[in-house]
């Protein structure tokens, strides 16, 4: 079932099962892509949800479009599903899908045929699309605040998503929801392979875990090569056309991570440009891990050729279109209760000082990306005479951090393979799952 079938089923289900509710909500049968779903729909409303219950609604459907919903789905539909405390949000999807459709309709209209009127019923609908996309503001009574307080006196507080050891520890135990990270690098550190690295030791820790990975700037074939050079070791330069390149003992490699990657609940996306797009993903994927009830993370690369709109207006103030994105990421983190980590360039001033060690003011565009941010960190180079040694020490410094502690991780990033190898002080030697079963094992970082 897709994600809007799944958005349309759960919000018909609890209407059949409770009619009386569409008194009391805003919902056009046209949100719904199934005709028979329509039907329903308007049926409910045309008879102002008076029903006894759902054999009734079944009764009055059948009569005026016999046969249109056959006995298996009725069966489904009259098995209440969808619980009360989910049905809003479910609502809200199916409108913000609707609507969404509707953008990349006006988006394609206005590519083929550029007139005002149709800038115009583009920048409208962004707008629209822009607003519910905005999270649903609640705010705890004191005796729930009470409540919550009671009940953390007396249950552990759960981990967030494990990763690196050292990493963890500096987070507070991991990764948790409601925290927007920001990873800060220049061009060429390896941000791009450090979020590939991450999504993989996620997952070697919690593989059920659901994992949304966008970049902005590689395709995702490039992105899953770099996935098989992390876990066979062979050169992501030999990946790209392996039929000649690669000899049959390495082809064997690939044959045997392949049946790994296939199980992952992971989405390498290259399509996704604009924040409204990508906000529905997020939105889609965080439903299913909810109903698996799996953790979930998004990753997004990178920050600055991110933007609002497919269509920029002239003269627009991009530090104002930053702000608005960073802003919105971090509410999409309260809302949902999940983690996003963005990834974002650095000042090339920071290339002209004697010390190269990232400050929080060498963010592009920095102001709201470090107020907006629960961490900062940054991956910067050790030691810049290795900036072209295949093996490149590369340091993980953390500027900004309300949920842990400040502090700096040390890896040495092998740019054959793709692979970042944690060093790790005062520590015993740490192993990383391998796709066949062993282990690898990791240096400890000697001072």
């Amino acid at each position: 079932m897709s994600s809007l079938s799944e958005y349309e089923f759960g919000v018909v289900n609890y209407l059949v099962c409770h009619p009386q509710i569409i008194k009391q909500i805003d919902l056009d049968p046209t949100w719904c892509s199934a005709l028979q779903y329509q039907h329903l729909v308007t049926i409910l409303q045309n008879q102002n949800g008076d029903f006894k219950d759902a054999v009734a609604v079944r009764l009055a459907f059948d009569q005026e479009y016999p046969g249109e919903i056959d006995d298996l789905l009725w069966g489904q539909l009259h098995v209440e599903i969808t619980q009360q405390k989910h049905f809003n949000s479910l609502l809200k999807g199916l409108k913000t899908r609707y609507h969404q459709q509707l953008l990349s309709q006006y988006s394609y209209d206005y590519t083929k045929l550029p007139t005002a009127d149709n800038l115009n019923k583009l920048q409208a609908q962004a707008q629209l699309v822009q607003c519910l996309n905005q999270p649903t503001i609640t705010t705890l009574t004191m005796s729930e605040q009470a409540k919550a307080a009671e009940h953390r006196l007396t249950h552990t507080l759960a981990a967030g998503l494990k990763s690196f050891s050292g990493l963890d520890e500096i987070l507070g135990d991991g990764l948790r929801g409601g925290t927007l990270w920001t990873i800060g690098a220049r061009p060429g550190i390896g941000k791009s392979a450090f979020s590939l690295n991450y999504i993989q030791m996620v997952l070697a820790r919690q593989p059920a875990a659901y994992v949304d990975h966008f970049s902005l700037e590689m395709t995702s074939t490039e992105n899953f090569q770099r996935l098989l050079a992390y876990h066979t070791g062979i050169p992501v330069s030999r990946l790209h056309n392996p039929c000649s390149q690669l000899k049959s003992a390495e082809k064997k490699q690939v044959r045997a991570v392949l049946p790994q990657l296939a199980q992952q609940h992971l989405w390498l996306h290259d399509k996704f440009l604009v924040l409204p797009e990508i906000i529905k993903v997020i939105r889609e994927h965080v439903q299913q891990a909810r109903q698996a009830q799996e953790p979930y993370v998004a990753l997004i690369d990178y920050l600055q050729i991110t933007a609002l709109t497919r269509v920029r207006q002239r003269l627009t103030d991009r530090r104002l279109e930053i702000e608005a994105i960073t802003r919105e990421l971090k509410l999409l983190t309260n809302e949902l209760d999940i983690p996003i980590i963005l990834f974002s360039q650095l000042n090339r001033e920071l290339e002209k000082r004697p010390d190269r060690t990232p400050q929080l003011a060498d963010l592009r565009e920095s102001g709201s990306i470090e107020q907006d941010s629960n961490c900062v960190a940054f991956l910067y180079l050790d030691d810049p005479i290795a900036e072209r040694n295949p093996q490149r020490p590369i340091n993980l410094i953390f500027r900004k951090n309300r949920s842990g502690r400040l502090g700096e991780l040390h890896f040495t990033f092998h740019t054959t393979e793709m692979r970042f190898e944690p060093l790790y002080e005062n520590e015993p030697d740490v192993q990383v799952p391998m796709p066949n079963g062993g282990m690898l094992p990791m240096k400890p970082h000697i001072p």
